[in-house]
């Protein structure tokens, strides 16, 4: 086995930003070698402050290059299937962030290719690796809330992201989607039946989907509420509970530390203020997980084909958007119910 892996990163916004630094610094078994953005000054900027030995503005010559034994792509959500079939053309494993792709055809294709390669495809959802997130699953696992019947999961962002403007790719291929993957994990099932609303409260320049709230039947009757809002204004506020026949988890708090003021006047504490503030621990996690099953040659626990069913159901919700309300069936990828005169 090798010592270290030989990393890639393409896309080095916010969050690939973030992967780098991780993986140049706190991901003990990573080399990071190359980055990769569209825009020259960001990739040669990441490169010098992180001290990367090679950087380039395609995910083909990343993907090219000798030293990189594996790639993480980082890039908007309109590039990843670019990236997927880069690393598979030149066999190189992929850590894909979530979504894997914006359409079901697109992620047929990356399937296709890296099943095809011989490559392994992880599909980045770090909340299954965030401490808080991991204590519950454990918990379910022990039988101390009996059997999962029930997620209910919030996601509100303090302010309006990129992704939730009118030019992004919205709230169900955005932000849902990590709470579509944690009920199935909660619950240990996959998904039957899908409701989908959205509507828009903030006005010009925010997606039709800046409010959603999507429901979930699961195959052995269980149910999920995922609801999202753009902009609350007050926190980064995401909260999942998890009822079960003997009890009920809560997962995630308001609070970024343990500290209340008390006056007069009340008592006040402070709030999570952005998403790396709060899961910024569960994505070095994340990493070092992938880093080490790559080394070792072990299975992704988040692969692109396991997600098919996944990505099924979540581009029922897009298109429940477009209808205002479908009953979206997992297998035939059709509507259940007629949509006479929509076209998605």
């Amino acid at each position: 086995m090798a010592e270290r892996l030989g990393v890639g990163v393409i896309g080095v916004g916010t969050i690939g930003r973030q992967h780098a630094a991780n993986l140049a610094s706190l991901v003990p078994r990573a080399r990071l070698v190359a980055v990769a953005d569209a825009n020259p000054e960001a990739a040669q900027r990441v490169a010098a402050e992180l001290a990367v030995p090679a950087w380039s503005t395609s995910a083909e010559e990343l993907a090219a290059n000798p030293d990189v034994e594996a790639v993480v792509i980082a890039s908007s959500h309109f590039a990843h299937l670019e990236g997927i079939l880069a690393a598979a053309r030149h066999k190189k494993d992929v850590f894909c962030e979530k979504p894997m792709t914006i359409s079901l055809e697109q992620a047929d294709q990356a399937i296709a290719a890296v099943t095809e390669a011989r490559v392994r495809l992880q599909v980045g959802f770090m909340r299954r690796y965030d401490p808080a997130y991991v204590a519950a699953k454990r918990q379910i696992e022990a039988g101390s809330i009996g059997s999962p019947v029930l997620v209910k999961a919030t996601h509100r962002n303090l302010s309006v992201p990129p992704s939730l403007t009118s030019g992004g790719a919205g709230a169900f291929v955005d932000s849902a989607v990590h709470d579509y993957d944690n009920a199935r994990w909660f619950l240990d099932d996959e998904v039957v039946e899908v409701h989908a609303v959205a509507a828009n409260v903030l006005g010009p320049g925010c997606r039709p989907d800046d409010l959603s709230l999507t429901t979930l039947r699961f195959a052995r009757g269980g149910l999920a509420t995922v609801e999202t809002y753009a902009a609350c204004g007050y926190a980064y506020d995401v909260r999942t509970e998890i009822a079960g026949t003997a009890g009920t988890l809560f997962v995630g708090q308001l609070r970024q530390t343990g500290c209340e003021l008390a006056t007069a006047a009340g008592v006040a504490h402070d709030t999570v203020r952005h998403w790396l503030a709060r899961f910024g621990e569960a994505y070095q996690i994340e990493l070092t997980d992938w880093v080490r099953r790559t080394l070792a040659g072990e299975p992704s626990p988040v692969t692109g084909a396991g997600l098919d069913t996944a990505m099924t159901t979540l581009y029922g919700y897009v298109l429940g958007l477009a209808i205002g309300e479908t009953l979206w069936d997992t297998t035939s990828r059709e509507p259940l119910q007629p949509t006479d005169g929509v076209d998605p």
